[in-house]
């Protein structure tokens, strides 16, 4: 005979299994809750207009990127990723990084997308690049101090010479992988330019066209020349987006976009553009 007190094995079962769902409820409510918040962190941000926004990464490199009156990112390849982005229907976002750090951000997806990036093999791992490339041409030009144009008549010219780059940039792979040139990396052209004044370098080299707007944006033109020497040849140049981006899904609608704006000329349509704007003012 039980005690009063005492609980039977049925009814004990019973508040077992009760105590069983009620846990089971309270870990699918748990679960449920989680794939929100994953599903919120992975998706797309929205932007003023309920745009998903493409963040993007922003170094100063005139006449590409530049900082309009206002602070606002302008140039050539910003009028161009805008065609980009209303092609796909989204709005840009841009960050404001240096070249190697914007690399590293893209890496762990941080960012969505940078412009003007060279394809190389340690880049494949963390980077979709973007067929077809955008423009199919990159000179590489190399700056010196005013009278010295004629001491570098060619790549081998280079070799001995300390030589400013940018971190994390790429050039051209004779240049990349030549130890016998002594690069100096520095986060910023307009540090190679002041290096190169200050005599601690004796060269810097940069994209032609952009070195050729930084020396004449800076009234450097009595104190800066262009080498003789200018590394010319056919090299693919491309938008990356990065492998880990919540738009990774839309890879091959960027390609379509991608090459559609080819066809049509947008990048040489936006280059000219912009250039006249400069011109008005």
């Amino acid at each position: 005979m039980r005690n009063r007190g005492e609980v039977g094995p049925r009814w004990r079962g019973r508040r077992e299994y009760a105590g069983f769902r009620r846990g089971l409820r309270v870990a699918v409510q748990a679960v449920a809750v989680l794939a929100v918040l994953v599903a919120l962190a992975v998706a797309p941000a929205a932007g003023a207009e309920g745009e998903a926004v493409l963040r993007v990464s922003f170094n100063d490199l005139p006449p590409w990127k530049v900082l309009g009156p206002g602070g606002e990112p302008a140039g050539i390849d910003v009028e161009f990723l805008g065609m980009l982005a209303s092609r796909m229907g989204l709005s840009v976002e841009y960050v404001h990084y240096p070249f190697k750090r914007g690399l590293k951000m893209m890496e762990g997806g941080e960012i969505d997308l940078m412009i003007g990036v060279l394809r190389r093999p340690e880049r494949e791992a963390y980077l979709h690049f973007i067929e077809p490339p955008y423009k199919n041409e990159s000179s590489k030009a190399f700056f010196v101090l005013k009278g010295r144009e004629h001491a570098i008549a060619s790549h081998e010219d280079l070799r001995g010479l300390r030589v400013g780059t940018v971190l994390g940039g790429r050039y051209y792979p004779e240049f990349d992988d030549d130890p016998r040139i002594d690069k100096y990396p520095v986060t910023s052209p307009e540090l190679n330019i002041s290096m190169l004044l200050a005599g601690r370098i004796d060269a810097f080299v940069m994209t032609e066209t952009a070195g050729d707007h930084r020396v004449a944006e800076r009234g450097l033109e009595g104190k800066v020349g262009k080498a003789r020497y200018v590394h010319r040849e056919c090299q693919d140049v491309y938008v990356v987006l990065s492998r880990q981006s919540p738009h990774v899904a839309r890879l091959e609608e960027f390609n379509r976009a991608m090459a559609e704006l080819v066809a049509e000329g947008a990048f040489f349509r936006a280059r000219e553009q912009f250039l006249e704007s400069l011109a008005r003012q």
